[in-house]
């Protein structure tokens, strides 16, 4: 017959092995936790760091097509046509488009014309061109068209610019068009001068994956 004594002590001992096996499984548990968080660590700090890499890649890019610009537009430039802020393009309405009109005036077509061959002879392949159209805050108001507002006339003045592009030999499929009315403006709409810089076209780069064949 088993002494209770020796019962108690079998007990003890499974009651130990149980606390040691316990024991063995936090400290594992801890230890792959603080490995996997110091893994996760190192992993955001390679992100972060190919982040900034490619940040800066994108920024020397866009410096040295900039440069480019400033040198193929340099005529249109120098002559008081186009501006060239911070990579876009920027021109007044008024070079363009009569008032309140959408369609290009003789010498808006010829300072387009002028662009596109800039644009041409500087761009990659796999650059498109985003070409934006900004009213000031005036409301449009024409009795014959009550429902056409500035969103509509921002959009078509971009639109035929955009045409226009395509006319004189820019790749239909590197052009996109967009209407911003009077929501953009770079300066507040206080004066008739601001309000006059308000109204501008935009031509800016915007580079673009290609999809992949069966996307």
């Amino acid at each position: 017959m088993r002494k209770p004594n020796e019962d108690n002590g079998n007990h003890w001992m499974a009651y130990t092995d149980l606390g040691v096996a316990l024991v063995s499984l936090f400290i594992l548990a801890f230890v792959a936790m603080a490995t996997l968080k110091e893994q996760k660590a190192e992993d955001l700090t390679r992100t972060e760091e190919e982040v900034l890499s490619c940040q800066e890649e994108m920024r020397k890019i866009a410096s040295e097509r900039n440069a480019l610009l400033s040198k193929s537009l340099h005529t249109s430039i120098e002559a008081g046509l186009i501006a060239l802020e911070n990579g876009k393009i920027q021109i007044q309405a008024s070079l363009l488009f009569p008032v309140n009109g959408a369609n290009l005036t003789s010498e808006g077509e010829q300072v387009i014309k002028g662009i596109s061959k800039g644009l041409l002879d500087v761009l990659d392949t796999g650059d498109v061109i985003m070409v934006s159209g900004f009213t000031d805050d005036v409301p449009f108001k024409d009795a014959k068209h009550p429902y056409y507002t500035n969103w509509n006339l921002s959009t078509e003045r971009a639109v035929n610019v955009v045409k226009t592009l395509i006319n004189h030999g820019f790749p239909s499929h590197r052009l996109f068009a967009a209407g911003f009315g009077e929501f953009q403006p770079k300066y507040s709409n206080d004066s008739e001068e601001h309000r006059r810089l308000n109204r501008r076209v935009e031509i800016g780069v915007t580079p673009i994956r290609k999809l992949e064949s069966g996307n």
